[in-house]
């Protein structure tokens, strides 16, 4: 009996060691090295982020697989065939990538290597603008899985086999290959066809001009409301998936114009404090905090000399309020932006917040970090709306090349100076407030996407002042290590985007991506713009990051 159980165990053993010696055979690992970078200081963070987007594209199920960084910690960049022999047979990998990238003005070359254990070398090198790295990596990436790994692309048939998951809302448009498929996120995110209604929900219109929205459980009754400023109020409301049903108004004098409306429960009561940002005929700051409950708003502070807005920076990301006052001159935001207190005398100035230049109370967002990446600092650039990047010491990262936010409420900039008077020879600009940017890790991946507003418009590329975008466009970025690369985008969305959160709504249990419209007013703006609410109910459960992507994304 004990030599039959014996020879049983050798017999599993044996054929245990095969399989597994067989799986080593089949599988080979590689190693990207950090990337020498000669170029400005600005631009160090590409040392690890090179070897990142290249070992994510680089990875191949069950065939090459990247070994852990602890195996080659310490190990300098080669600068010799021989030392990248040494340095592949110490870390014990089939392949070793290792180069380096040479950044002046907004050129940028990379010169890449792969060893193989085999002895053989496989040279790469590549020119190209600094906002076209990325798809100039993925290129090398490409090159290697072809020429170096020898992978084969999959056939067109099989990848339609594997892509069968779900998409959040047919209305949201990434990877999306055919009008039957079932796809990631919501269905108005991607193909242009959809016409099914039930994949988003539609309000009434109201008889006025949004220029702000709120959707959160305001009252603490456990239900979520929605709050809709316009110039000179502020109304609250209930939404069944169809009708807006309004539970209560609050309107401020005429002399004041409402430019912005934040929410959250700072005092920790359960109930939200309602932050409205206003400005008096000569622009002076006028704010105020309300809180809304039994349907009825009440003023706990008031006559604030502050702008104001709701902010949440690292580590904890604890909402917390924040005062700006404006300048007169060439530059309106000159005054530091700071913390603001509650005091016995009202609200006032805490520490001084520090932020990089041209940075205001409005213009940023902190996106959260990741397993790999630390916290960064989104700044949406005032003159041409672009996105700009920066490290948490502020060191500036990246900058995307569209504009975002479109926002069509600003503050004239005041550039008489002190005791001169008003200058009534030029026409003032205009500083437009930015619509919230909002980070959300949709699929619980502990990376964040950054949700922003893209505004479309043939007459506002030639008019700087002509902020009435007949069409937008939600996006969804996130930081590829080099830039912000768009995740998915909504089908277009007819209207001017007012502002946007990712909400239950309507109360039943399912996460929306809402959207406050305006009516376009014609290509004149002398038409009447009414308001409504847009909402895509977004499907959570069976998300799938590994899904193709879309043909059309391919080249962004």
């Amino acid at each position: 009996m004990r030599l039959t159980v014996r020879t049983a165990f050798l017999t599993c053993l044996f054929m245990a060691a095969g399989v597994l010696s067989a799986y080593a055979e089949g599988m080979k690992t590689f190693a990207v090295l950090p990337f020498q970078v000669n170029g400005p200081a600005s631009y160090k963070h590409l040392e690890k982020a090179i070897p990142q987007m290249l070992t994510s594209r680089l990875y191949w199920k069950d065939n090459f697989v990247a070994v852990d960084k602890s195996a080659y910690s310490g190990i300098a960049t080669p600068s010799s065939q021989a030392q990248a022999q040494a340095a592949l047979q110490k870390i014990g990998v089939d392949y070793l990538i290792y180069g380096s990238t040479t950044i002046i003005g907004d050129e940028s070359s990379i010169d890449l290597q792969v060893a193989g254990k085999d002895g053989s070398n496989w040279p790469r090198s590549a020119s190209s603008k600094v906002s076209e790295m990325i798809p100039t990596l993925k290129n090398i990436a490409e090159s290697i899985n072809s020429e170096v790994f020898k992978r084969e692309e999959a056939p067109a048939a099989d990848a339609a086999q594997t892509n069968m998951v779900n998409q959040m809302n047919p209305s949201i448009q990434q990877n999306q290959l055919t009008a039957n498929q079932q796809v990631y996120l919501n269905p108005q995110f991607r193909y242009a066809g959809d016409t099914d209604e039930g994949n988003r929900l539609r309000s009434n219109s109201l008889k006025i001009a949004a220029h702000g929205m709120v959707v959160d459980d305001i009252d603490g009754d456990g239900k979520n409301e929605v709050l809709l400023l316009s110039e000179h109020a502020l109304g609250a409301y209930s939404f069944d998936g169809t009708r807006l049903t309004p539970l209560g108004n609050y309107e401020a004098a005429l002399r004041f114009s409402l430019i912005s409306v934040r929410a959250a429960d700072l005092n920790r009561d359960g109930v939200m404090e309602i932050v409205v940002c206003a400005v008096d005929s000569e622009q002076a700051p006028y704010s105020f905090i309300l809180n809304f409950q039994n349907g009825k708003f009440t003023v706990q502070d008031e006559k604030i000399p502050y702008l104001l807005n709701i902010a949440k920076f690292p580590p904890d990301y604890m909402p917390v309020i924040i005062g700006q006052r404006l300048s007169k001159g060439n530059n309106m935001w000159r005054e530091p932006v700071y913390e603001m207190v509650k005091a016995s005398s009202g609200w006032e100035r805490g520490r001084k917040i520090d932020l990089p230049t041209g940075t205001n109370l409005f213009n940023f967002v902190w996106l959260p970090a990741s397993t790999t990446e630390d916290p960064k600092l989104i700044v949406l650039e005032a003159d041409s709306e672009h996105l700009r990047v920066y490290s948490q010491k502020y060191a500036r990262l990246a900058e995307t090349d569209d504009g975002y936010s479109g926002a069509s409420i600003g503050l004239l900039q005041d550039q008489s100076l002190n005791n001169m008077g008003k200058d009534t020879l030029l026409i003032s600009s205009k500083y437009f407030i930015p619509l919230s940017m909002i980070p959300t890790d949709f699929d619980n991946d502990g990376r964040y996407e950054l949700l922003v507003n893209k505004p479309i418009s043939v007459a506002a590329q030639f008019f700087d002042r002509y902020r009435f975008f007949p069409q937008g466009e939600i996006h969804s970025l996130f930081w590829d290590g080099v830039g912000l690369g768009l995740q998915w985008k909504t089908r277009r969305i007819k209207g001017s985007v007012v502002a946007f959160d990712v909400k239950d709504v309507n109360n039943d249990g399912i996460r929306d991506l809402v959207v406050c419209i305006n009516t376009h007013p014609g290509n004149t703006g002398m038409g009447d713009r009414k308001t409504m609410l847009l909402a895509f109910p977004l499907d959570l459960e069976k998300t799938s990051p590994t899904t193709e992507v879309h043909k059309d994304y391919k080249s962004e």
